[in-house]
């Protein structure tokens, strides 16, 4: 029997703060409260909170590792041992990546892949959305069994060339979701209007990695959320709205939330933190750096996201942690900036710029950081109360963070392997002094030291849409 007394902290959860001690015993919490010493064998290992916060672990529901981008023959920089690693300096505990159905292949098949790739390397917990490119008789009748089997979220793709989903293989998916128990999770933007708007900028000679941004504006993320959300209300299915980075698009959240829809959102960092302004055409082609999709708006949204994140309209914090090297990946763009991978690395730094843009800048509460970053990611895709919570019981994944202790971005210093970071040179609060999963110390003082393919498969529940934040 193993024991863990963490005391003289605050403890954080997503609906109270105080001055409390966690004891854990085999994995789990097994007490919480303002003197639980008396709880805790001779034995038990001890750590002296004092001046920290003492919070669950974060849930990072959006994830890229090692995943391929066929169509350009490379694969994110991350595996899931480098990523994980990374992922737990930042505080996270639990990661929900992807497993990519390919063209004719059966959804089964798809996990059973992705599930051979991720157990010898991934040392925290995880679990998978199933990307869904093919929609047929045969995989719609697979669905119930994925969400049976503890994978209720299916990812589709409202454009993206080969990965798209048309309105109706979206509505049919819904309808088995909205029946079973499971989740649609859905990039939107209007496909139409993406490749019009890119063929316009190539004919006129508009290369570069700038104009990524103007091809894919705020309002063909717009459109397609609602047209997203009419579909799910035509389904009668719960929806949850992948990386929100516009006013348009919240506003059909928020719209959508009032008439009493179950629908949910995230955003991410780098909608909360940058601006369009990384892509300045005299900026040379290291912008490519932040071509991602959908791109970064213009400044004023920043502040409607971070106020719909606030008062609740949208739910969770993201990564969307999708790392390519600049060289030899990004660059393979250079002359077409359809060519450049689309994404960021955002692991490791997630926690840390919600932690000093919300709390730290007085935007959001300690406990609605917590709600936004754990609580409520578990709650969406149905690990909750098991993660997400410091409730007895639950497991005991944790994080206890200086909320005072400053730290510089450096990607040199970064555990991604990736070879940059876009916030680099940032000054930021909230990484985590230790960070627990299950019970198990995994980073003290910002050294990692878990064992490769320490981390166990999450099984999620079912999808309750009365249950969503």
């Amino acid at each position: 029997m193993s024991e863990l007394l963490i005391e003289g902290g605050t403890v954080v959860t997503a609906d109270r703060m105080g001055p409390g001690d966690v004891f854990v015993r085999d994995g789990c919490i097994a007490a919480v409260g303002p003197d639980v010493r008396t709880a805790a064998g001779r034995d038990a290992r001890v750590i002296d909170a004092s001046g920290h916060w003492v919070m669950p672990g974060g849930i990072d529901t959006h994830t890229h590792l090692r995943h391929p981008i066929d169509r350009l023959g490379i694969t994110t920089a991350d595996d899931f041992y480098t990523g994980t690693v990374a992922g737990a300096c930042g505080g996270v505990t639990t990661i929900v990546d992807f497993s990519l159905q390919r063209r004719g292949e059966s959804l089964l098949h798809a996990r059973d892949r992705r599930l051979a790739e991720i157990e010898p390397d991934a040392v925290i917990d995880y679990s998978f959305h199933t990307i869904v490119t093919d929609v047929r008789d045969d995989v719609l009748a697979e669905m119930p069994v994925m969400i049976d089997d503890g994978f209720p979220s299916f990812k589709v793709y409202m454009t993206y060339g080969d990965k798209i989903v048309n309105d109706a293989g979206l509505l049919r998916m819904l309808e088995i979701t909205g029946e079973h128990g499971g989740l649609v999770y859905v990039h939107c933007e209007n496909d139409c209007a993406v490749n019009h708007l890119i063929e316009r900028h190539l004919a006129a000679g508009k290369t570069g990695p700038a104009y990524h941004a103007p091809s894919r504006p705020p309002a063909v993320e717009a459109e397609a959320t609602h047209r997203a959300i009419m579909l799910a209300g035509l389904a009668g299915s719960p929806l949850c709205i992948a990386h929100v980075t516009s006013s348009g698009a919240a506003r059909h959240v928020a719209d959508a939330r009032e008439r009493g829809k179950p629908v949910a959102a995230e955003t991410c960092p780098q909608y909360l933190v940058l601006d369009d302004s990384v892509y300045d055409p005299d900026g040379g082609f290291e912008v490519a750096k932040f071509v991602c999709s959908p791109p970064m708006r213009a400044a004023e949204h920043r502040e409607v996201l971070w106020e719909a994140l606030a008062e609740g309209s949208i739910q969770q914090v993201s990564s969307d942690h999708a790392p390519f090297h600049y060289e030899n990946q990004k660059t393979t763009g250079r002359d077409n900036f359809t060519r450049i991978p689309n994404g960021l690395p955002g692991i490791e730094t997630r926690l840390p710029l919600v932690f000093t843009g919300g709390v730290t800048a007085g935007r959001l509460s300690p406990q609605r950081f917590v709600e936004v970053t754990a609580t409520n990611p578990a709650r969406i895709f149905g690990m909750y109360p098991r993660k997400g919570t410091l409730e007895v019981g639950a497991d005991a994944d944790l994080i206890v963070v200086d909320p005072d202790a400053e730290v510089e971005i450096d990607a040199a210093r970064m555990h991604s392997a990736v070879d940059y970071n876009p916030y680099q040179g940032l000054r930021v609060r909230g990484f985590p002094t230790w960070t627990l999963s299950r019970g198990e110390m995994i980073v003290e003082r910002g050294e990692p030291m878990p064992p490769r393919g320490r981390g166990r498969l999450a099984r999620r529940g079912r999808i309750d849409p009365a249950a969503l934040p």
